[in-house]
Formats: structure tokens, sequence, C-alpha cells
């Protein structure tokens, strides 16, 4: 049987791949990819300040657990599908 999530290797890849494009402080600024305060329960494409992609913005996605996870496997294809 799989293990559940792990904080401390989650904490450690975000900080050696996604911190590269993103911040996730309360107001702190975008990068290369949005702010990510806030990001589960928004629907994609909302983030203010932040040029999403014409597919990002018409998605509709609502982010969660199962549609993070899903896009991160390919954010090209999951935003065409959706």
């Amino acid at each position: 049987m799989g293990k559940g999530p792990n904080a401390k290797k989650g904490a450690k890849i975000f900080k050696t791949k996604c911190s590269q494009c993103h911040t996730v402080e309360e107001g702190g600024p975008h990068k290369q990819g949005p702010n990510l305060y806030g990001f589960f329960g928004r629907q994609s494409g909302q983030a203010d300040g932040y040029s999403y992609s014409s597919a990002n913005k018409k998605s509709g996605v609502m982010w969660g657990e199962d549609t993070l996870f899903e896009y991160l496997e390919n954010p090209k294809k999951y935003m065409k599908v959706c």
C-alpha cells in the first residue's frame, strides 16, 4: 500500500522546482508563473495582475488536489482537454 502525501518531500520539490517561477506568500509577486497564495479553490486564470494564456483563462478549471496533480503531469495537454 502506498504512502500518503509527504510535506517534507513536497516542500523540497517546491523549493527546487516550483519556486523558480512561483511565490506563495500572501501579496507575493508574480514571477514567470503566478503567485500561488489562495490557489486551491480558485478558478484557473484568475490571479489579479498575471497574464494567463487564453487556454488557461477559458478552461474553467477549479483548482484542487485532483486537478493540480493532473495538470502537473502535462500542463499543455490538460488545458487543451478542458
